[in-house]
C-alpha cells in the first residue's frame, strides 16, 4: 500500500470568493493514509490566518479535524475526507453584522462566506469499502484588503462558524 500526499498548501488569492472555496475545501480535505496527521492539516488553514486572530482561529479550526485519539483509529480504516461545495453566499445576516460591529472590530476588508456542501467521507471495514456523505454549512469569516481586481495580494483567514451553525 502507497502512502497518499498530506495537505495541500492554500493558493494565496485576492478573489475573496475563491479563497473561502478553497479554505471550506482544505478544512474538509484529510488522508489518513499520507504521514500526516490532524495537526499538519491544521497548519494549512492557520498558515492562511490573519495574525490577529490566530489563537481563535486554531480553536475554530481544532473543532472540524478528528482529535490525535480518533485520528489513530480512522488510520485504522485508512478513512478520508472531503467537500463538495453547492454554493458560497455572502449571507443576508453579514450586512447586519457589519453595520453593528464597532470602529476598528473587523479587519479591513471583512467578508463572510456562508458555504453549503457535502462532506464525503471513504474508508475500509476489514475488506469492505465503505461510504457515507451527509449535508454541510457553515461560514467562513475572510479579510481581503482590497477588492479583488484591483488588488493582487491575498485574502487571510479570519474565523469559521460552528459547523452546520452558519450565518444566514
Amino acid at each position: 500500500m502507497s502512502e497518499r500526499p498530506g495537505p495541500e498548501k492554500i493558493a494565496a488569492t485576492g478573489d475573496p470568493e475563491e479563497f473561502a472555496r478553497r479554505v471550506a475545501g482544505a478544512l474538509f480535505a484529510w488522508d489518513t493514509a499520507s504521514s500526516s496527521g490532524p495537526a499538519d492539516y491544521a497548519q494549512v488553514l492557520i498558515d492562511a490566518g490573519d495574525p490577529s486572530e490566530l489563537d481563535a482561529l486554531a480553536s475554530d479550526v481544532r473543532s472540524y479535524l478528528p482529535t490525535t485519539e480518533a485520528w489513530v483509529q480512522l488510520k485504522t480504516y485508512q478513512a478520508r475526507q472531503w467537500l463538495t461545495i453547492d454554493t458560497a453566499d455572502v449571507p443576508k445576516a453579514w450586512e447586519t453584522a457589519v453595520a453593528q460591529a464597532a470602529p476598528g472590530q473587523l479587519p479591513t476588508g471583512a467578508t463572510a462566506y456562508t458555504i453549503t456542501g457535502t462532506r464525503h467521507r471513504t474508508g475500509t471495514w476489514g475488506t469492505t469499502p465503505q461510504d457515507a456523505s451527509r449535508s454541510v454549512s457553515f461560514t467562513v469569516f475572510i479579510a481581503c484588503p482590497r477588492p479583488a481586481p484591483e488588488f493582487h495580494g491575498t485574502c487571510s483567514l479570519v474565523r469559521l462558524s460552528d459547523l452546520d451553525n452558519p450565518l444566514r
